[in-house]
Parts: C-alpha cells; structure tokens; sequence
C-alpha cells in the first residue's frame, strides 16, 4: 500500500509539471519561450546546487527544493558577481553561465567522489519533483495573472526596480553607474535586481520578461520555502511518526499560505467582517475596501498621530513590487531553515565540517543583505544571535564552553559578513543619519488590529510548548530556538514604538521607513510561527481521546483562518489584476505590454528601440528632470541609458543630501529652455551625452527653446504631438 502511494505521488508530480508545460506553451504570449526557460532554469538550479544546501537536523518534505535553490542561486550569482566587481570580466553571459556550469560540476564531484554519496536517490528526487510541481503551479498562476496587468508602474517604485534591472543589463557591470545620476556609481542597494538579472542571463530572456517572472518566481518561492522550515522545525522538535507526519505538513502548508498570500487582520475586519456585518443590518458599505488599505492603516489621514506602514509579502506580489526587501525574500527564508538546523543539531554533528561550512554560509548571507536591503542584515543579525545564544545556552547551560561557542559563532559571523561584502561596501556611503527616540506612537487599538492576533497566537504557542507539554513531548533546544524566534519577531513590531532610524522622511514620516521594512519582516516570521503552531495545536489533538472529531473540528477553524487570511490575495487580484478568467483582457507578460500603441508612450518605446540598437554600454541620455512616483525618466528605465538627474526624492535620499539633485535639475531645465547652443554644448560634454530626448514629458514640463541645441546632431525619430514636436537628437560629438 505504502508502495503504491510513492509511486502515485512520483507519477501524480510528473503529471502536474506536465501540464504546466503544456498551458505555459499554449497560453498565447510573447513571453511563452522566456516563461518555460525561466522555470527550467529554477529546476536547474535547485537540482544542481544540492551538495550545496547543509542539512543534518530537519528533514523537508520535498527534500528541500525551494530553499536549495536559493542557496544555490545566493552562491552562483555571488561568485559571478564578485569576480566582476573585482575587475576580471563583466557581469555578462559569460561569467553568468560559467559560474553555474563551475558549481554544477564542483557539487557533483564532492557528492558523488569526495562523499562517495549517491548525488539523489529515488525517495528524494520524487520530493523533489512534489516541490517543483507546487512551485510550476503557483508560477503559472501568477504568470497568467500578472498577464492581465504586466507593465511596470510608474506610481510606484516598480518603475525604479525595472529601471535597476535594465541598467544592469545594459552595462553588464557589477559596480553600476547610477542610471539618474550619470557619472556617479549607484549608491543604494541594488543586490536584488542584479540577482534578477543574473536570472535573465542565465534563462536567456531580458527584463522586458524577467521583471515579472521573477516575480512569479517569489511569490511561488515563498510560499514553498515557508512551507518547508515550518513543517520541517516543527517535525524536528514535536518528533514525527507516519500518522503525525502528515498533521504537521498540514500546518507547515498553512503556514506557507500565510506568508506568500496572507493579510493583516486588517483585512479580515475591514475587509471581510465589516462589509457582511453591513450587508446584514442593511447598511451600504461605507466606500470601498482597497487591497492596499492595510499597508497604510496608520496615517494621518485617519487621525494618526502619524504615518506609518505596514506591507507584507502578499501586497508585494500583487502590487509587483520587486524592491530589496521583496527580492531578498528568497535569501533570507534560506538563512532561517539554516539557523534552525544548526541550532537544533546534536555537538557530534556541530563538530563536523558541514556545521562550519553552515555558519560561514550563514554569514555569507547575513553580508549579502547589506548589499540587497540593510534592513534584513540589521533584523537577521539579531535573530541569528538570538538562535546561537538560546540553543548554545540550552545545550550547554551557563557553562564556559556555551560562552566559547557564541564567541566563535559572534566572531565568525562578524568577520565573515564584514569581508565577504567588501566590493559593495567599498563603493557604497551609508544613507542613515542616526537612530531617535519616537515621540508619536501607534493608538493601541490599531497596533492590536493588526498585531493583536498573531501575537496572542505565538505567546500561547509558547506557553504551551513550556508549561503544556504533558501529551506531546518537545524537544527542549528546539522549544529555546522557537523561543527566540517569537521575541524577536514580536519585538519588530514593538520597536518602531520605541526607536526609529532618521531618514530624508522627516515630520509626520519619521517612523515610516522603520515601521514598513520591519513589519514586513514581521508578518513574514509570524506566518513561520503560526504554521508551526498549527501544526502543534494538531498534534495535541491527535494524541487526544476521540481523536477524529476534535482533529476535524480544529483543523476546520484553523483552514478557515487560513482562507480568510489568504483570500486577501484573490480579492487583490480582483482590484488589481482585473477579471482573470476573461482571456480577451489578458495583454501578456511583457513588462511594455500596451505601450507602444499608447499616446504618450509609444514615442518613448520609439526612441526606446533606437537606444536598443545602439551597442554602447553605458550611453548617456538627456531627459526630464523628474519627480519621485511620476512617469518621468522613461526612457532611462526603459533602456537602462544613464540620465544627468532622475527621481528627485530617491536621488536625494542616495545621496543624503538634496543640494547636488537640485543642482542637476537646475541644469537639466536650463538646457532644454535657455536657447543658448554654447551652455547646451557644454552640458552635453559635461555628462557625455549621446542622446536628447525631447518627448510628450519634455514638452509638458519646459518650455523648450529648440535652438540651443538642434544643431548639435542628428534627428533619429520626429513628429507632432499634440501640436508639439517631438525628436530624439543623436548627439554629434564632433560639434561639442
């Protein structure tokens, strides 16, 4: 019996991929090529870096699939990323294809002779398949939705993310020049979008498609991911056994329902709750409830002291936000299960060699962070203290020994992620201006709407572990380890209530930027705890008298949190995405869908394509000074061509200091209005501009005087637009 379920499970696993294969391939896309290379290259990856994913303690469900990919992903892209950065080639296909190949056949070499280990046996590349056929599914959902959608925003910093990845594309460099701020490297953390890119490369696409499957690619690696460490820590520290195996992959699936496609209670009150509660007095709703509703829930505009922000990962993915903090998603939850395995393993097995490679790689990523989003290396140093400290103390008591061990461990990590990121840190100034006391806090009503829930869920789960633990025997590190864990995920939502780090933000936004990149990370440790609390409260029951009924009776109102947590995530769908069963509305998954036949844009795609064909590496180009959040600076964007000054607000956020922005934008206006070729000449040569785009944002914002530079080059594309021309000028340098 037991034989014939394995093999259905391979079988069944195989089959869904299949399918997957075929709907990627008939679903009708200019994409379709891009979108089966793309989910080839995730099972390559994951596949081939095996030997390179430390595992001694949990045992995953799916043998690990998402989180050795990206382990894998984290070590191929950092060894061809440092070369560059260092000066030895660029960061083009070469090096892309090269360090995958290298690793590929370095892990099959240590597996397979220096192990003398069998490189995957049958049980667990049938895993394997079971977590490559959830991720093809969760990937074709949200490549069929993000079709309805696909073109980058720009009223959001998705523009600015898209704007990252083509600037990597184009230069091929490693230290990028800043595409809004020519001659000057990019100072801010770029890591993420050069990982996308590094993606693209090596599935042979390029961002117009790799922007939105990367972000399928997250939302179907969080979910996988989260789902592996909860079901996995919880098997390590409530023991399993076939009947419990089941019940804590269970709560392992919800806990990664939670992470990837969960909301606020926010959500569940204002949202769902509310809205029926007036359906059944008979009032109307009161407005409409908007799927970005709980991430600004403490705002000024709704008589708060001030404006805060609360996002979480299921937001992200709808809104199509590949920003550091969500890129970095698919490296931080890969540290998590790390930290949990090597807390919870035996001091025989800390002895080994793979428990230093862990701890170094461990370290890796802390120093990765710091390059992809500050944020995450501030909150996972803490977390990954509190986990040695915790379980070294546990095991060894108050001992010398236990003390020697953090030491090591504190030293290791310190040194490791101070060195191994030096190539970032070398060309990067660090934005922050300081850590404030806040004097404006949340109303305690709304920090309970959204925290109350998931706080009272962990302090429970750990009063039980500790003072409950009659019918289920925990093991005692693990339960210090989940101890850890849930103080320092609830301290991320207390601290932007004591501390905040000073930004450009000031005013009513001090504690904006704390609160957003903390919370975040919050929900995203919640929704781990959760699912193991899940899977805990279905243990006890099962242990229980009458196991049946009350298992079903627990199981139901736990799936029924979890669906009405997760329904966020259809209902943003519905806002955003549109109605997604009308095929006829779906404009593919290209991130320029629509753009070319619009008024405005189609020049911009024009002169796009003219850039496109022009081999120059780090070309330069002449355009609107613009704002922060506007469509402005699209052809940079587009193009991945360096501008003199773009967004006004993160420029000057980079550059902590808004007199130099300014400055450019002064000269940026000038040219296009003062009619003088002699100072045009001189800005051109100034900036080594080879084009200037005189487009619809051009003219809507300057008045522009075409005599100061007509002269000094060669049309490329021209026509009217609303009365006004419009032209991309190739700049003859020989006149400057």
């Amino acid at each position: 019996m037991d034989r014939s379920r394995k093999s259905f499970s391979g079988y069944s696993s195989l089959a869904v991929i299949a399918a997957v294969l075929i709907l990627l391939l008939i679903i009708k896309d200019t994409g379709t090529t891009a979108a089966v290379c793309w989910l080839a290259v995730v099972f390559s990856v994951s596949f081939f870096m095996r030997p390179y994913m430390p595992v001694t303690k949990l045992k995953y469900f799916d043998s690990g699939f998402g989180l050795t990919f990206g382990v894998g992903l984290f070590i191929c892209f950092y060894f061809a990323w440092t070369v560059s950065a260092v000066g030895v080639c660029d960061f083009s296909d070469g090096i892309v294809f090269a360090s995958f190949v290298l690793f590929a056949v370095l892990g099959f070499v240590i597996k397979r002779f220096a192990k003398k280990e069998t490189y995957i046996t049958a049980d667990e590349f049938k895993r394997f398949l079971n977590g490559f056929a959830i991720f093809a599914l969760i990937y074709l959902a949200f490549y069929w939705m993000i079709g309805f959608n696909p073109t980058v925003d720009p009223g959001t910093e998705n523009y600015m993310d898209f704007g990252f990845m083509t600037m990597f594309y184009r230069q091929k460099s490693a230290i990028p020049e800043d595409i809004w701020f020519a001659g000057s490297k990019l100072n801010y953390y770029y890591l993420g979008q050069a990982v996308a890119v590094y993606m693209c490369r090596l599935s042979g696409t390029t961002p117009e498609y790799g922007y939105n499957l990367m972000l399928a690619t997250l939302a179907g690696m969080t979910f996988i991911m989260s789902t592996e460490i909860a079901s996995a820590v919880a098997g390590a520290i409530f023991g399993r056994s076939p009947d419990r195996d089941r019940l804590i992959l269970a709560g392992g699936f919800m806990g990664g329902t939670l992470a990837a496609f969960g909301a606020s209670m926010h959500w569940a009150i204002y949202g769902v709750i509310a809205p029926l509660l007036q359906k059944l007095i008979g009032t109307a709703p009161s407005g409409g409830y908007w799927f970005a509703d709980p991430t600004v829930y403490i705002s000024k505009v709704n008589g708060d002291p001030d404006n805060g922000k609360t996002e979480f990962p299921a937001y992200s993915f709808m809104l199509g936000d590949l920003h550091a903090h969500v890129v970095d998603l698919i490296f931080v939850l890969p540290l998590v299960g790390m930290l949990f395995d090597l807390g919870l393993s035996d001091d025989e097995t800390k002895k080994k060699p793979v428990s230093i490679y862990r701890l170094i790689l461990i370290s890796m990523l802390l120093s990765f962070y710091k390059g992809a989003n500050y944020w995450d290396f501030a909150i996972y140093y803490v977390i990954t203290g509190a986990l040695i400290v915790f379980t070294e103390l546990k095991s060894h008591k108050f001992t010398l020994t236990a003390w020697l061990r953090i030491a090591i461990s504190a030293a290791v990590v310190t040194f490791v992620s101070y060195v191994v990121i030096l190539p970032f840190t070398h060309n990067f100034v660090k934005m922050e201006s300081g850590i404030e006391l806040c004097t404006l806090h949340t109303p305690l009503i709304k920090f309970l709407v959204l925290w109350g829930v998931p706080i009272a869920i962990t302090l429970k789960f750990v009063y039980s572990m500790y003072f409950r633990d009659d019918i289920i025997s925990v093991d005692p590190v693990g339960r210090c380890a989940l101890l850890a864990l849930a103080l320092c995920t609830i301290g991320l939502t207390l601290v932007p209530e004591v501390i905040f780090v000073k930004d450009i933000y000031g005013g009513d936004n001090k504690r904006f930027n704390t609160m957003f990149k903390l919370t975040f990370e919050a929900s995203l440790m919640f929704a781990l705890i959760i699912g193991m609390a899940f899977s805990y409260i279905l243990c006890r029951i099962k242990e229980k008298s009458h196991p049946k009924v009350r298992l079903a009776t627990v199981f139901l109102w736990l799936a029924a949190f979890t669906v009405l947590s997760a329904s966020y995530t259809g209902y943003s769908v519905y806002r955003w995405m549109g109605n997604v069963f009308d095929t006829s509305l779906r404009k593919g998954i290209s991130s320029f869908s629509t753009l070319r036949d619009d008024g405005v844009y189609g020049f911009e795609m024009e002169a796009y394509d003219v850039l496109m064909q022009d081999d120059k590496r780090n070309l330069h180009i002449i355009e609107m000074a613009g704002n922060s959040y506007s469509h402005s600076d699209a052809l940079s964007v587009y193009s991945g061509a360096c501008t003199p000054v773009g967004w006004f607000v993160h420029e000057w956020m980079w550059h902590n200091n808004a007199d130099p922005v300014r400055d450019r934008s002064d000269v940026v206006s000038y040219f296009y209005t003062s009619g003088s070729e002699e100072y045009c000449k001189a800005v051109l040569k100034q900036f080594d501009i080879d084009y200037i785009l005189v487009g619809p944002a051009e003219v809507c914002r300057y008045p522009v005087n075409w005599s100061g530079f007509t002269d000094l080059g060669k049309e490329c594309i021209a026509t009217i637009w609303q009365d006004a021309r419009l032209a991309l000028i190739k700049v003859d340098k020989s006149k400057l």
